[in-house]
């Protein structure tokens, strides 16, 4: 009976006394300290394609807004332009172009400058201009494009540089530990996942964008083609707007040759 009794208190004294030792051992140790996920993603290529992105938010946007039939093709405008045209007073026309300034207005005003060398010539203006305007808007939305391809590769060489540090850290210690290998590449692998987040937006963003742009210039040019129906072209002759001047003229065969002024 007393040998079981001392037994008791031995065991019991051995387990007060490793648990003591443990919670000392858990004491001393270092307490490991998480972290959130901005401090993962603290990283310069982060930092970049944040910048990428927020050109892209803003670019998408901008050509949103300006591919707006509202304001591509402003109701006002487009009434105000026919009702000029149904009563044949083109100078009104072209003086009301050149005080609302929009991309429907710069393609009729051209369009009436070039009216008098013939409708070949005034439709061509016309298609440059509009020409003109799409090369601009697709210019920016090019952008986008470019932030899809370069947007992984920012991503990829922040990983790469991450897994050096990582190496280079456990080779300065002369140990690998697994477990801090596997959580230095799993930390630095956020960067190509925020490449990849990136990137596949941009590129959706993209073709929605450019395919906008085209079906806004198609529009477009399918209500100036409808202004323009039957236009007296012939009627004008010779005729010169206001502010236009025409520089050539026909040969002097006989005229003796001149200098070009000096420029100052």
């Amino acid at each position: 009976m007393k040998m079981r009794s001392i037994l008791k208190i031995s065991a019991l004294s051995l387990l007060t006394s490793g648990l003591c030792h443990a919670a000392a051992a858990a004491a001393d140790a270092p307490e490991e300290v998480k972290e959130t996920l901005f401090q993962k993603l603290n990283m310069p290529t982060v930092w970049m394609l944040v910048v990428f992105s927020v050109i892209c938010v803003w670019l998408l946007i901008d050509t949103i807004i300006k591919t707006n039939r509202k304001k591509l093709l402003p109701q006002d405008q487009l009434d105000a332009l026919r009702e000029y045209f149904r009563n044949g007073d083109y100078t009104g026309a072209l003086g009301y172009c050149n005080e609302n300034a929009s991309l429907l207005t710069d393609v009729v005003r051209n369009g009436l400058k070039l009216a008098s060398d013939g409708k070949e010539a005034s439709e061509e203006a016309m298609v440059a201009q509009i020409n003109r305007e799409a090369g601009s808007l697709n210019n920016k939305a090019s952008f986008l494009s470019i932030t899809g391809v370069v947007g992984p590769m920012i991503g990829l060489t922040g990983t790469v540089f991450g897994m050096i540090d990582a190496f280079a850290a456990m080779g300065s210690t002369g140990s690998a530990d697994p477990a801090k290998l596997s959580a230095a590449i799993g930390a630095v692998l956020y960067a190509t996942a925020s490449g990849l987040v990136v990137a596949i937006p941009a590129f959706v963003a993209f073709f929605a964008v450019r395919g906008k742009i085209n079906t806004s210039m198609m529009i477009l040019q399918e209500e100036v083609t409808k202004l323009f129906r039957r236009f007296p072209y012939a009627d004008f002759g010779s005729v010169l707007f206001e502010g236009d001047e025409i520089y050539a003229n026909k040969p002097q065969w006989d005229a003796p040759a001149q200098q070009a002024p000096a420029a100052e």
